[in-house]
């Protein structure tokens, strides 16, 4: 189609010392069926074979860049898109994978500088079976992440460079790393942006040994969710300390503490969460 829309993608990859991991995703990023985009990876001066990986990919579309981010893969992410020129901005974590798809089939969901897409992705790695779900954002999709926990994950994102630019992009505040991501959404929710979810598996999350830990990610949660409190309604508050409990449970070593807090999420998530509540607690040994 001779007017079909075709913008630039830049892709980010923030990456450490997962030179074994890297090539399988830079594979799945120049096999894409959607040509138009540049291939950005944020090196953190890996110790490893990183850099002369990238360097064996002939291809001008891929740009290797250096930066020493304090530990923040937020601050690597920003690097990137600052340095990148695309109108829309995808980011794929070093260890994860996109379907040959992904691409041409997000890219005409964004009908508008103010759209951020997602998807959902297959589990992998560690554990081979399961999918990790998004859902649809309706009405206002800042407090349905408040009440309904973070649908969106950043291996699944594009989104429109405007957004990033208006929102500053990832806050880099380190007690909140592992939650970063769940902050840009509530931002960017706040200043308008358009949520497109497409609920097809157009990717893989790979779960290993040094995945992001639950238990840090619930008290980043807790930490990024503290600013909006004090224009929730008290309904609404009962359902975010609901899913945070759940998340605080799942985490949490002590059978009684996880008890605790899978109870008090039953007695307060929203559904999805309280089920999932339920079903841990029948698990636990009494």
């Amino acid at each position: 189609m001779k007017n079909e829309f075709t913008p630039l993608v830049s892709v980010v990859i923030p990456t450490y010392n997962y030179g074994h991991f890297l090539g399988e995703t830079i594979e799945s990023v120049l096999c894409q069926t959607y040509k138009n985009f540049e291939l950005i990876i944020v090196d953190n001066f890996s110790q490893d074979n990183t850099a002369e990986l990238v360097r064996s990919y002939l291809d001008d579309r891929v740009k290797f860049l250096q930066f020493d981010n304090g530990g923040s893969i937020a601050a690597a992410r920003n690097f990137g898109w600052k340095n990148s020129s695309g109108q829309l901005v995808a980011f794929l974590d070093a260890d994860d994978s996109w379907h040959p798809m992904k691409l041409s089939r997000q890219v005409r969901l964004h009908v508008s500088n103010m759209t951020v897409s997602h998807h959902d992705l297959k589990l992998f790695g560690a554990r081979s079976f399961g999918v990790a779900k998004g859902r649809r954002l309706r009405g206002n999709p800042t407090v349905q992440m408040l009440t309904g926990g973070n649908p969106i994950l950043t291996s699944s994102v594009v989104i429109a460079r405007q957004l990033l630019q208006s929102s500053g992009g990832f806050p880099q505040n380190l007690e909140i790393v592992s939650a970063e991501d769940f902050a840009l959404w509530l931002r960017v929710g706040e200043l308008g942006a358009e949520f497109a979810y497409t609920p097809e598996v157009l990717g893989k999350y790979r779960l290993h040994e040094y995945s992001s830990s639950s238990g840090r990610s619930a008290s980043a949660a807790t930490i990024v969710t503290n600013k909006y409190r004090a224009n929730m309604s008290l309904g609404q508050l009962k359902r975010l300390d609901g899913w945070l409990s759940y998340a605080h449970g799942v985490s949490e070593a002590s059978s009684v503490a996880r008890r605790g807090h899978l109870m008090n999420a039953v007695m307060k998530a929203s559904m999805r969460f309280k089920w999932r509540a339920l079903v841990r607690i029948l698990m636990l040994k009494s």
